[in-house]
Protein backbone atom coordinates (compact mmCIF):
# COMPACT_ATOMS: atom_id res chain seq x y z
CA UNK A 1 0.00 0.00 0.00
CA UNK A 2 1.44 3.37 -1.03
CA UNK A 3 1.15 6.10 1.63
CA UNK A 4 -0.67 9.19 0.47
CA UNK A 5 1.40 12.35 0.07
CA UNK A 6 -1.08 14.13 2.35
CA UNK A 7 -0.13 11.97 5.33
CA UNK A 8 3.63 11.85 4.98
CA UNK A 9 5.47 13.36 7.98
CA UNK A 10 6.78 16.90 7.45
CA UNK A 11 9.53 18.77 9.21
CA UNK A 12 8.18 20.88 12.07
CA UNK A 13 8.09 24.59 11.19
CA UNK A 14 7.69 25.84 14.75
CA UNK A 15 9.32 25.19 18.11
CA UNK A 16 6.68 23.79 20.48
CA UNK A 17 9.03 23.44 23.44
CA UNK A 18 7.51 26.47 25.19
CA UNK A 19 10.59 28.60 24.63
CA UNK A 20 10.73 31.97 22.89
CA UNK A 21 12.69 31.97 19.64
CA UNK A 22 13.48 34.30 16.74
CA UNK A 23 14.08 37.24 19.08
CA UNK A 24 14.34 40.53 17.18
CA UNK A 25 14.80 44.05 18.58
CA UNK A 26 12.02 46.42 17.39
CA UNK A 27 12.65 49.78 19.01
CA UNK A 28 13.35 51.58 22.26
CA UNK A 29 11.19 54.16 24.02
CA UNK A 30 12.14 56.57 26.79
CA UNK A 31 11.48 53.92 29.43
CA UNK A 32 11.42 50.51 27.71
CA UNK A 33 12.71 48.24 24.95
CA UNK A 34 10.46 46.32 22.57
CA UNK A 35 11.27 42.94 21.03
CA UNK A 36 9.42 40.69 18.63
CA UNK A 37 9.69 36.98 19.41
CA UNK A 38 7.99 33.72 18.54
CA UNK A 39 6.53 31.00 20.75
CA UNK A 40 4.77 27.87 19.52
CA UNK A 41 4.61 29.37 16.04
CA UNK A 42 2.98 32.60 17.18
CA UNK A 43 4.46 36.10 17.29
CA UNK A 44 4.42 38.23 20.45
CA UNK A 45 5.80 41.58 21.56
CA UNK A 46 7.95 41.58 24.69
CA UNK A 47 8.39 44.87 26.53
CA UNK A 48 11.36 44.99 28.89
CA UNK A 49 12.72 47.73 31.14
CA UNK A 50 15.52 49.98 29.91
CA UNK A 51 17.65 49.02 32.90
CA UNK A 52 18.05 46.17 35.37
CA UNK A 53 17.73 48.38 38.45
CA UNK A 54 14.93 47.80 40.94
CA UNK A 55 13.13 51.05 40.03
CA UNK A 56 12.93 50.19 36.31
CA UNK A 57 11.62 46.70 37.09
CA UNK A 58 9.00 48.08 39.48
CA UNK A 59 7.75 50.52 36.84
CA UNK A 60 7.48 47.66 34.35
CA UNK A 61 5.43 45.63 36.84
CA UNK A 62 3.28 48.71 37.50
CA UNK A 63 2.47 49.01 33.78
CA UNK A 64 1.58 45.33 33.64
CA UNK A 65 -0.78 45.63 36.63
CA UNK A 66 -2.48 48.67 35.08
CA UNK A 67 -3.13 46.98 31.74
CA UNK A 68 -3.76 43.37 32.75
CA UNK A 69 -7.52 43.73 33.25
CA UNK A 70 -8.12 45.78 30.12
CA UNK A 71 -10.05 44.11 27.31
CA UNK A 72 -11.09 46.26 24.37
CA UNK A 73 -10.84 45.69 20.59
CA UNK A 74 -8.91 48.95 20.14
CA UNK A 75 -6.43 48.55 23.01
CA UNK A 76 -3.37 46.31 22.78
CA UNK A 77 -3.94 43.06 24.69
CA UNK A 78 -1.55 42.12 27.50
CA UNK A 79 -1.04 38.42 28.27
CA UNK A 80 1.55 37.83 31.01
CA UNK A 81 4.50 39.19 32.93
CA UNK A 82 7.46 36.81 32.69
CA UNK A 83 10.90 36.97 34.28
CA UNK A 84 12.75 34.33 32.27
CA UNK A 85 12.33 35.47 28.65
CA UNK A 86 15.38 35.79 26.39
CA UNK A 87 15.36 39.54 27.13
CA UNK A 88 14.82 39.20 30.88
CA UNK A 89 11.74 40.36 32.77
CA UNK A 90 9.13 41.49 30.22
CA UNK A 91 5.45 42.15 29.57
CA UNK A 92 4.18 39.77 26.88
CA UNK A 93 1.64 41.41 24.57
CA UNK A 94 -0.14 40.62 21.33
CA UNK A 95 1.77 41.29 18.16
CA UNK A 96 0.05 43.65 15.73
CA UNK A 97 1.11 43.92 12.12
CA UNK A 98 0.62 47.60 11.44
CA UNK A 99 2.04 51.10 11.50
CA UNK A 100 1.71 54.22 13.60
CA UNK A 101 -0.97 56.83 13.02
CA UNK A 102 1.77 59.21 11.84
CA UNK A 103 2.81 56.74 9.14
CA UNK A 104 -0.83 56.04 8.26
CA UNK A 105 -1.61 59.76 7.75
CA UNK A 106 1.40 60.05 5.43
CA UNK A 107 -0.57 57.88 2.99
CA UNK A 108 -3.33 60.54 2.88
CA UNK A 109 -6.37 58.41 3.81
CA UNK A 110 -9.80 59.74 2.88
CA UNK A 111 -12.03 61.59 5.32
CA UNK A 112 -14.27 58.60 6.00
CA UNK A 113 -11.24 56.56 7.08
CA UNK A 114 -10.05 59.37 9.36
CA UNK A 115 -13.48 59.65 10.97
CA UNK A 116 -13.54 55.90 11.56
CA UNK A 117 -10.06 55.97 13.14
CA UNK A 118 -10.99 58.87 15.43
CA UNK A 119 -14.22 57.24 16.59
CA UNK A 120 -12.34 54.03 17.43
CA UNK A 121 -9.82 56.10 19.40
CA UNK A 122 -12.65 57.84 21.29
CA UNK A 123 -14.16 54.45 22.14
CA UNK A 124 -10.81 53.18 23.46
CA UNK A 125 -10.19 56.31 25.55
CA UNK A 126 -13.73 56.27 26.97
CA UNK A 127 -13.31 52.61 27.93
CA UNK A 128 -10.01 53.41 29.69
CA UNK A 129 -11.50 56.24 31.71
CA UNK A 130 -14.51 54.17 32.75
CA UNK A 131 -12.01 51.55 33.92
CA UNK A 132 -10.32 54.25 36.00
CA UNK A 133 -7.16 54.41 33.87
CA UNK A 134 -5.57 57.56 32.41
CA UNK A 135 -3.21 57.00 29.50
CA UNK A 136 -1.20 60.23 29.99
CA UNK A 137 0.72 59.82 26.71
CA UNK A 138 -1.83 59.82 23.89
CA UNK A 139 -0.08 60.71 20.63
CA UNK A 140 0.04 59.41 17.02
CA UNK A 141 3.11 57.24 17.70
CA UNK A 142 1.20 55.40 20.44
CA UNK A 143 -1.70 54.64 18.11
CA UNK A 144 -1.16 51.63 15.87
CA UNK A 145 -3.24 51.11 12.73
CA UNK A 146 -3.52 47.46 11.72
CA UNK A 147 -2.56 46.63 8.14
CA UNK A 148 -5.64 44.43 7.92
CA UNK A 149 -8.89 46.42 8.17
CA UNK A 150 -7.05 49.56 9.38
CA UNK A 151 -8.27 49.32 12.98
CA UNK A 152 -6.89 51.21 15.97
CA UNK A 153 -4.73 49.62 18.68
CA UNK A 154 -3.79 51.95 21.54
CA UNK A 155 -0.35 51.07 22.97
CA UNK A 156 2.33 52.11 25.50
CA UNK A 157 0.92 52.52 29.00
CA UNK A 158 4.28 53.40 30.55
CA UNK A 159 2.93 56.71 31.88
CA UNK A 160 -0.59 55.45 32.61
CA UNK A 161 -2.18 55.98 36.00
CA UNK A 162 -5.10 54.85 38.14
CA UNK A 163 -6.26 55.26 41.72
CA UNK A 164 -4.51 52.15 43.03
CA UNK A 165 -1.13 53.34 41.68
CA UNK A 166 -1.56 57.04 42.39
CA UNK A 167 1.27 57.12 44.91
CA UNK A 168 3.64 55.65 42.29
CA UNK A 169 2.52 57.90 39.46
CA UNK A 170 4.98 58.86 36.72
CA UNK A 171 4.17 62.16 35.11
CA UNK A 172 5.04 61.81 31.46
CA UNK A 173 3.62 62.83 28.13
CA UNK A 174 5.09 64.14 24.91
CA UNK A 175 5.64 67.76 24.01
CA UNK A 176 2.85 69.01 21.79
CA UNK A 177 0.37 66.46 23.15
CA UNK A 178 0.84 66.71 26.93
CA UNK A 179 -1.63 69.05 28.62
CA UNK A 180 -0.22 72.16 30.37
CA UNK A 181 -0.88 70.63 33.79
CA UNK A 182 0.80 67.36 32.76
CA UNK A 183 3.79 69.06 31.14
CA UNK A 184 4.21 71.53 33.99
CA UNK A 185 3.58 69.08 36.80
CA UNK A 186 1.09 71.48 38.37
CA UNK A 187 -2.56 70.89 39.10
CA UNK A 188 -4.69 67.76 39.22
CA UNK A 189 -4.21 65.22 36.44
CA UNK A 190 -7.53 63.72 35.37
CA UNK A 191 -9.51 62.77 32.26
CA UNK A 192 -9.24 66.32 30.93
CA UNK A 193 -5.53 65.78 30.34
CA UNK A 194 -6.25 62.91 27.92
CA UNK A 195 -9.00 65.08 26.36
CA UNK A 196 -6.32 67.70 25.62
CA UNK A 197 -4.20 65.11 23.79
CA UNK A 198 -7.25 63.92 21.81
CA UNK A 199 -7.78 67.51 20.67
CA UNK A 200 -4.22 67.69 19.41
CA UNK A 201 -4.69 64.41 17.56
CA UNK A 202 -7.91 65.81 16.02
CA UNK A 203 -5.88 68.68 14.58
CA UNK A 204 -3.71 66.17 12.72
CA UNK A 205 -6.59 63.99 11.58
CA UNK A 206 -8.79 66.90 10.42
CA UNK A 207 -6.61 69.96 9.67
CA UNK A 208 -8.65 73.16 9.85
CA UNK A 209 -11.92 71.38 10.63
CA UNK A 210 -14.07 70.98 13.74
CA UNK A 211 -12.35 74.01 15.25
CA UNK A 212 -14.98 74.55 17.95
CA UNK A 213 -14.57 71.00 19.28
CA UNK A 214 -10.78 71.25 19.08
CA UNK A 215 -10.79 74.54 21.03
CA UNK A 216 -12.88 72.94 23.77
CA UNK A 217 -10.33 70.11 23.99
CA UNK A 218 -7.08 72.08 24.06
CA UNK A 219 -8.04 75.08 26.18
CA UNK A 220 -5.03 75.91 28.43
CA UNK A 221 -7.33 76.01 31.45
CA UNK A 222 -8.63 72.50 32.11
CA UNK A 223 -11.81 73.96 33.63
CA UNK A 224 -12.87 75.08 30.15
CA UNK A 225 -12.30 71.72 28.47
CA UNK A 226 -14.74 68.86 28.07
CA UNK A 227 -14.91 67.22 31.49
CA UNK A 228 -14.38 63.73 30.07
CA UNK A 229 -14.32 61.72 26.85
CA UNK A 230 -18.07 61.08 27.09
CA UNK A 231 -18.75 64.81 26.71
CA UNK A 232 -16.29 65.00 23.81
CA UNK A 233 -18.00 62.03 22.13
CA UNK A 234 -21.43 63.68 22.47
CA UNK A 235 -20.08 66.91 20.94
CA UNK A 236 -18.53 64.88 18.10
CA UNK A 237 -21.84 63.15 17.36
CA UNK A 238 -23.67 66.51 17.33
CA UNK A 239 -21.18 68.15 14.97
CA UNK A 240 -23.58 67.89 11.99
CA UNK A 241 -26.74 69.02 13.80
CA UNK A 242 -26.54 72.70 12.73
CA UNK A 243 -26.15 71.65 9.09
CA UNK A 244 -29.12 69.33 9.35
CA UNK A 245 -31.35 71.98 10.93
CA UNK A 246 -30.27 74.60 8.42
CA UNK A 247 -30.97 72.14 5.62
CA UNK A 248 -34.52 71.62 6.89
CA UNK A 249 -35.08 75.38 7.00
CA UNK A 250 -33.80 75.78 3.47
CA UNK A 251 -36.12 73.03 2.26
CA UNK A 252 -39.05 74.68 4.05
CA UNK A 253 -38.16 77.99 2.44
CA UNK A 254 -38.11 76.37 -1.00
CA UNK A 255 -41.51 74.80 -0.36
CA UNK A 256 -42.97 78.09 0.86
CA UNK A 257 -41.54 80.17 -2.00
CA UNK A 258 -44.25 79.31 -4.56
CA UNK A 259 -46.89 80.13 -1.96
CA UNK A 260 -45.19 83.46 -1.25
CA UNK A 261 -45.11 84.38 -4.94
CA UNK A 262 -48.74 83.41 -5.28
CA UNK A 263 -49.70 85.53 -2.29
CA UNK A 264 -47.64 88.49 -3.52
CA UNK A 265 -49.50 88.41 -6.83
CA UNK A 266 -52.96 88.18 -5.32
CA UNK A 267 -52.88 90.03 -2.00
CA UNK A 268 -52.76 93.75 -1.34
CA UNK A 269 -53.55 95.88 1.59
CA UNK A 270 -57.24 96.81 1.47
CA UNK A 271 -57.48 100.37 0.28
CA UNK A 272 -59.25 102.83 2.38
CA UNK A 273 -62.52 104.09 0.99
CA UNK A 274 -64.29 107.40 1.61
CA UNK A 275 -66.67 105.67 4.00
CA UNK A 276 -64.69 103.34 6.32
CA UNK A 277 -66.94 101.16 8.35
CA UNK A 278 -66.28 100.33 11.96
CA UNK A 279 -65.53 96.77 10.93
CA UNK A 280 -62.97 97.99 8.40
CA UNK A 281 -61.27 100.17 10.99
CA UNK A 282 -61.02 97.16 13.30
CA UNK A 283 -59.60 95.04 10.50
CA UNK A 284 -56.95 97.66 9.68
CA UNK A 285 -55.94 98.00 13.30
CA UNK A 286 -55.47 94.25 13.52
CA UNK A 287 -53.38 94.34 10.34
CA UNK A 288 -51.18 96.88 12.09
CA UNK A 289 -50.85 94.58 15.12
CA UNK A 290 -49.76 91.73 12.87
CA UNK A 291 -47.20 93.96 11.12
CA UNK A 292 -45.68 95.29 14.34
CA UNK A 293 -45.62 91.96 16.22
CA UNK A 294 -44.01 90.04 13.36
CA UNK A 295 -41.49 92.79 12.68
CA UNK A 296 -40.51 93.26 16.34
CA UNK A 297 -40.02 89.53 16.92
CA UNK A 298 -38.07 89.19 13.67
CA UNK A 299 -35.66 91.98 14.68
CA UNK A 300 -35.25 90.52 18.17
CA UNK A 301 -34.46 87.03 16.82
CA UNK A 302 -32.16 88.42 14.11
CA UNK A 303 -30.14 90.48 16.63
CA UNK A 304 -30.03 87.64 19.18
CA UNK A 305 -28.47 85.30 16.61
CA UNK A 306 -25.84 87.85 15.62
CA UNK A 307 -24.86 88.37 19.26
CA UNK A 308 -24.18 84.66 19.95
CA UNK A 309 -20.62 84.38 21.29
CA UNK A 310 -19.11 81.01 20.18
CA UNK A 311 -16.55 81.23 23.01
CA UNK A 312 -19.31 81.21 25.63
CA UNK A 313 -21.85 78.88 24.04
CA UNK A 314 -21.12 75.19 23.64
CA UNK A 315 -23.06 74.81 20.39
CA UNK A 316 -23.61 78.25 18.72
CA UNK A 317 -25.42 76.84 15.66
CA UNK A 318 -27.73 74.78 17.83
CA UNK A 319 -28.56 77.92 19.88
CA UNK A 320 -29.34 79.83 16.68
CA UNK A 321 -31.68 77.12 15.45
CA UNK A 322 -33.52 77.15 18.78
CA UNK A 323 -34.02 80.93 18.48
CA UNK A 324 -35.48 80.52 14.99
CA UNK A 325 -37.78 77.72 16.16
CA UNK A 326 -38.99 79.90 19.06
CA UNK A 327 -39.68 82.72 16.59
CA UNK A 328 -41.89 80.47 14.44
CA UNK A 329 -43.74 79.24 17.53
CA UNK A 330 -44.37 82.79 18.80
CA UNK A 331 -45.62 84.00 15.41
CA UNK A 332 -48.12 81.15 15.28
CA UNK A 333 -49.38 82.27 18.68
CA UNK A 334 -49.73 85.88 17.46
CA UNK A 335 -51.74 84.78 14.42
CA UNK A 336 -54.08 82.67 16.54
CA UNK A 337 -54.60 85.53 19.02
CA UNK A 338 -55.41 88.03 16.27
CA UNK A 339 -57.75 85.72 14.34
CA UNK A 340 -59.62 84.66 17.48
CA UNK A 341 -60.13 88.31 18.53
CA UNK A 342 -62.96 88.69 16.00
CA UNK A 343 -66.06 86.58 15.56
CA UNK A 344 -66.93 87.44 11.96
CA UNK A 345 -65.92 84.52 9.74
CA UNK A 346 -65.11 86.73 6.76
CA UNK A 347 -62.79 88.92 8.86
CA UNK A 348 -61.15 85.82 10.34
CA UNK A 349 -60.41 84.53 6.84
CA UNK A 350 -58.95 87.90 5.80
CA UNK A 351 -56.81 88.15 8.94
CA UNK A 352 -55.52 84.62 8.56
CA UNK A 353 -54.56 85.17 4.91
CA UNK A 354 -52.81 88.45 5.70
CA UNK A 355 -50.97 86.91 8.70
CA UNK A 356 -49.77 84.02 6.55
CA UNK A 357 -48.36 86.41 3.95
CA UNK A 358 -46.47 88.48 6.52
CA UNK A 359 -45.30 85.30 8.30
CA UNK A 360 -43.90 83.86 5.06
CA UNK A 361 -42.11 87.10 4.22
CA UNK A 362 -40.31 87.27 7.56
CA UNK A 363 -39.64 83.54 7.54
CA UNK A 364 -37.63 83.84 4.32
CA UNK A 365 -35.82 86.93 5.60
CA UNK A 366 -34.86 85.11 8.81
CA UNK A 367 -33.54 82.06 6.94
CA UNK A 368 -31.52 84.35 4.66
CA UNK A 369 -30.12 86.23 7.68
CA UNK A 370 -29.23 82.96 9.42
CA UNK A 371 -27.38 81.73 6.32
CA UNK A 372 -25.39 84.99 6.15
CA UNK A 373 -24.61 84.72 9.90
CA UNK A 374 -23.38 81.15 9.47
CA UNK A 375 -20.75 82.26 6.92
CA UNK A 376 -19.16 84.55 9.54
CA UNK A 377 -18.90 81.87 12.23
CA UNK A 378 -16.14 79.25 12.78
CA UNK A 379 -18.30 76.64 11.05
CA UNK A 380 -17.17 73.01 11.49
Amino acid sequence: MIESESFRPIAPSADYSGRYTDVEFVRATSHAKLYRMRKAGRLFIAKSACGDDARSIELLKREYELTLGLSHPHIIHVYTYETDTPVGAAIIMEYVEGYTLTEYLAEHPDKASRVRIFEQLLAAAEYLHKAGVLHNDLKPDNILITRKNHDVRLIDFGFADDDSHYHERMLGGTQGYASPELAGGKGAIDARSDVYALGRIMQQLFPGRYRYIVRQCIHPDCEHRYANVEQLTRAWKRRRLPLQVMGVLVVLAMICLPTLLYLNERTERIRYTDSISREQQLLDSLYWVVDEEYKANFLLTHDSINFIDPSKVEQPYYEAMLMIANYFYRMEEVKNEVVSSVTDKTMQTQLEGYSNRVYTTYQLRLVEAANQWATTMPFN
